[in-house]
């Protein structure tokens, strides 16, 4: 088979493995994929460009400040599909960023119609990620160019190159979503190439080309900013051959060029917020989810070693899914023995003598281009990298991915092919030379197998949207995903308890679910035998009784599996039809607008006073206030106290219904309780003592409702 046929065949397989990689994978599971999406969406609604706000929720999208070519190219290819379902998808409450807790992969929640692969709510999505699918065949083709260039005499450095890249897991999974290193990819592959091309030789006509393709970069993303330079090296390296004018103009069209095309746009943002590169208003919107909280250390650097070689290979979804260990250390022996074969050849150029120095870089080209070959794609992931490692001085882990790196993915392609081209040289053996592509092409059948394991289908998520989420994993290797039954029962009630979840590998437990009072005590119980097929969301339900006798209290449910206890949740055992408690003496005080206290009884004893309050609930309640009794003495100063959620934590705050009348009685003894003359009543948060502000009738605003004991002689 000759050349040309060998890379159509790298190109097609490619194609078919990104392909099923976008259907594959559920939309938007690869890193800021919706937000990406949400920006085109905004240019074909809207007809303008989205303004990003310091507030993150504020913002249409979290990619608002981003260059705009990506976009817009995707606008134009999208516009005529329909879209008329939300991209903004729901986000998944159980996803974590550890790819070890054995949870389900997807960072949000599918609804079934994107399995229909024609659902007009999901085509233009759809077709977003297969334009770019084309996108990354045109970095691969770019890839093969630049090994041909850096071993024109020898086709497989090309290929080897372009099957590298191609079968790259990770870039395939990039390249099959929706986000501008896509693009991003393809004009750092292009400024590299045409660089080449244009040192080696020059022509006005290439370099008017460069100054389009940085321009059209610098619109891109702003990692390209960084490759801007190459061309101007580019006239440099010209610049001894006489021709002063020509240089000039060589120089003028890549710099000129640039700013004329993407120019408007850095006004633009300067005159939006202050900074051309808006980075300051994206560092505000992300906020401390993705700034460095502390300088960089060696220690970040080495974590930003592993996390970013492991990224740049395979590591799918929200940083979620991996291969096994052995894979990284498969792939890292590939890169070092390349990298060695790569320093080598660098050897070889530099130990030759006089004018072969130049002429035999690599034993058997005898060319100079090979020289400006090399060094640009050298500059390329030097530069991409310098830049890389300026960005995580400012932010965390989060700038440690592979994919930010893409920009140079097709000229260290072409180095690592270059480098394993020489070692197979070495050990005389041309079989070695397609090993990588080979594994690499495994690697990546094999990661979609994986993929589509973590990605369950039919059922992308199960159970419900609506379902409590309990997010925990048993020792039986089942993740208790969420649970579903009733906020409120009465005594007497049948309780309907649905619980959902997933496993890696299929297995069977046996445990039991069940209801216990306030304290930890016994309720009623219900045995669950649970049977799951590997990678499939299953459900399963259980009926559990209320004791006709039980109090009004705040209840819990809980899964119990040999030594694992899952917490499920609470419910409310509501009273039943009763009289509404009347107090002996009534008060108007409101607590913050949520509760309030509309009277009180009082008895006192020569040593004790016992307090009932009535409180009632204005609009519902999230947080469990504490409530304090306080008794003091004619100076204001403190004598006992009494401070305990209603009913002793039985009937908390956070249960109440709108309209409740709740009862609370508290017992305060002292010897010295004669000498009070008031009592001191009010709510705090338990968690920090902060106290809830009241409004009540002839009392100055404050925290606390002053109760009279006794009344004080007249002055």
């Amino acid at each position: 088979m000759n050349e040309k046929r060998w890379l159509w065949l790298i190109l097609a397989v490619y194609a078919a493995l990104g392909m099923a990689y976008s259907w594959v994978v559920p939309l938007g599971e690869s890193p800021d994929e919706v937000d990406h999406f949400l920006y085109v969406r905004y240019l074909i609604e809207q007809r303008e460009f989205p303004v990003m706000q310091p507030v993150a929720a504020d913002n249409e999208t979290m990619e608002a400040n981003q260059l705009p070519l990506f976009y817009l190219l995707n606008a134009v290819i999208t516009a005529p599909f329909p879209m008329t379902a939300s991209a903004d998808l729901p986000r998944n409450a159980c996803f974590t960023f550890d790819p070890n807790d054995g949870g389900r992969a997807h960072f949000y929640l599918h609804k079934a119609a994107e399995h229909n692969p024609f659902a007009p709510d999901y085509m233009a999505f759809r077709v977003a990620r297969l334009l770019s699918v084309a996108l990354g065949a045109v970095t691969v083709w770019l890839a093969y160019r630049l090994g041909r260039r850096l071993a024109p005499a020898d086709k497989r450095v090309g290929l080897l190159a372009a099957g590298i890249l191609a079968f790259n897991p990770q870039f395939i999974f990039m390249m099959a979503s929706v986000n501008n290193d896509v693009l991003t990819a393809v004009f750092g592959a292009a400024l590299v190439y045409f660089s080449v091309t244009a040192a080696q030789t020059p022509s006005l006509r290439r370099f008017i080309g460069l100054g389009v393709l940085v321009g059209l970069g610098l619109l891109t993303k702003f990692a390209l900013l960084a490759f801007w330079p190459l061309p101007l090296l580019a006239v440099l390296l010209n610049v001894g051959n006489g021709r002063i004018k020509q240089t000039l103009q060589n120089g003028t069209a890549v710099i000129g060029l640039p700013v004329l095309i993407a120019g408007w746009w850095y006004v633009r943002a300067f005159r939006l917020y202050g900074d051309p590169l808006a980075w300051e208003v994206h560092l505000q919107a992300k906020g401390s989810e993705v700034l460095r909280t502390a300088g960089l250390t060696l220690a970040d650097l080495g974590e930003f070693v592993v996390i970013h070689f492991q990224s740049y290979w395979a590591w799918f979804g929200w940083l979620k899914i991996q291969p096994a260990d052995w894979v990284y250390a498969l792939l890292a022996m590939f890169v070092l023995l390349a990298v060695g074969g790569f320093l080598l050849v660098l050897r070889e150029g530099y130990t030759q003598r006089g004018a072969a120095k130049v002429a035999n870089l690599l034993g058997f080209i005898r060319e100079r281009a090979v020289i400006t070959a090399v060094l640009f794609n050298i500059l390329a992931t030097a530069a991409i990298y310098a830049s890389l490692l300026r960005y995580i001085q400012t932010i965390n882990w989060s700038g440690y991915q592979g994919r930010l790196a893409y920009a140079a993915a097709a000229p260290m392609a072409a180095l690592l092919a270059l480098g394993w081209w020489r070692l197979t040289r070495f050990w005389r053996q041309k079989a070695f030379g397609s090993l990588p592509v080979v594994g690499l092409l495994l690697l990546a059948v094999a990661s979609l197998v994986q993929l589509g394991g973590a990605f369950a289908r039919p059922a992308l998520y199960m159970p419900p949207v609506h379902w409590d989420r309990v997010c925990q994993m048993t020792s039986a290797r089942f993740f208790v995903e969420a649970v579903d039954f009733p906020p409120t029962v009465a005594p007497g009630d049948s309780v309907r308890v649905s619980l959902g979840g997933y496993g890696r590998d299929g297995g069977t437990a046996t445990g039991e679910i069940a209801l216990l009072d306030w304290e930890g005590g016994l309720l009623d119980t219900a045995v669950l035998n649970l049977s799951w097929p590997a990678a499939a969301p299953i459900s399963d339900t259980v009926q559990l009784t209320v004791p006709p006798d039980v109090l009004p209290m705040r209840a819990r449910l809980a899964y119990f599996f040999n030594d694992d206890t899952v917490a499920l949740g609470y419910l409310k055992v509501a009273a039943g039809e009763t009289a509404v408690p009347q107090p002996t003496s009534t008060v108007s005080a409101n607590f913050g607008d949520q509760i309030m206290l509309i009277g009180y009884d009082l008895q006192t004893e020569a040593d004790s006073i016992r307090l009932t309050t009535y409180w009632q609930a204005l609009r519902p309640i999230v947080e469990d206030f504490t409530i304090f009794v306080h008794l003091l003495d004619e100076a204001g100063n403190l004598i006992a106290q009494q401070d305990a959620q209603p009913q002793g934590g039985r009937y908390p705050t956070s249960i109440w219904h709108v309209g409740e009348v709740v009862v609370d009685e508290r017992l305060i003894k002292s010897d010295a309780a004669e000498t009070a003359v008031s009592l001191s009543v009010g709510l705090y948060m338990p968690e920090n003592g902060q106290r809830v502000p009241l409004t009540a009738e002839g009392q100055p605003p404050g925290d606390a409702l002053r109760l009279p004991l006794l009344y004080e002689s007249e002055p």
